[in-house]
């Protein structure tokens, strides 16, 4: 009973062997999804900063037409938002102290050095325009390790603001954004000498606004 190696066909279409003859796929294959769409979002931004990131232009880096694109993502915003848990992601999450104020520190570098890889972040959220900054861990460390040095939950999320206005102003003065003109050499601080900047700002910040050891 051969029939070669494809068995023998019986009316159905199916062969003697049990397999279905594989048919001709009809159109084009997609091209896109999602998270291709992202990653060249992501490297357009970091090239040329998220003004600079259109619909057209991204259809444009994937060799595709924006009416395209749109079946994958709604808008811009919602692009944008793609692209911030794109960045967030790609985060480090190390472990961190016990102590409540050395956490505050550490959290805070994190903050900062995850600003200075990513500037075109610091505007978009500063806006409001988009629902979260998608690393939303680290503020709920900030007002978590700020009520372990005493303070209240309200005052908490107060110096927690405090502190992010600081830092992205602090990114905003120091940091080219990509797109944008750069800074005078004389304005822009090497990377470790402005972590240290930063990181001295916070402890004022912190000897500002939380209780004297002890006082609590």
């Amino acid at each position: 009973m051969g029939g070669g190696p494809g068995g023998t066909r019986t009316r159905e279409g199916r062969t003697l062997t049990g397999s279905t003859p594989q048919r001709p796929k009809r159109g084009r294959p997609s091209r896109l999804s999602r998270e291709h769409i992202v990653t060249a979002a992501y490297e357009i931004i970091l090239k040329e900063g998220a003004e600079n990131l259109t619909m057209r232009r991204l259809a444009s880096a994937l060799g595709s037409t924006a009416m395209a694109v749109y079946h994958h993502v709604r808008d811009k915003d919602e692009l944008l938002t793609l692209t911030l848990e794109h960045a967030a992601r790609a985060l480090p999450r190390p472990e961190l102290p016990e102590e409540p104020r050395e956490r505050l520190a550490t959290v805070c570098g994190l903050m900062h050095q995850a600003f200075v890889s990513n500037p075109w972040v610091v505007p978009i959220v500063a806006r409001g325009e988009l629902v979260d900054m998608p690393a939303v861990w680290m503020t709920e460390e900030i007002v978590g390790a700020l009520v372990g040095c005493g303070l209240s939950r309200e005052r908490a999320v107060e110096a927690h603001r405090t502190i992010w206005y600081y830092t992205a102003g602090q990114i905003l003065a120091t940091v080219p954004r990509p797109g944008g003109p750069g800074l005078p050499p004389a304005a822009a601080p090497a990377e470790a000498e402005g972590r240290q900047h930063y990181l001295r700002g916070v402890r004022h910040i912190l000897d500002g606004v939380l209780p004297a050891p002890g006082s609590h």
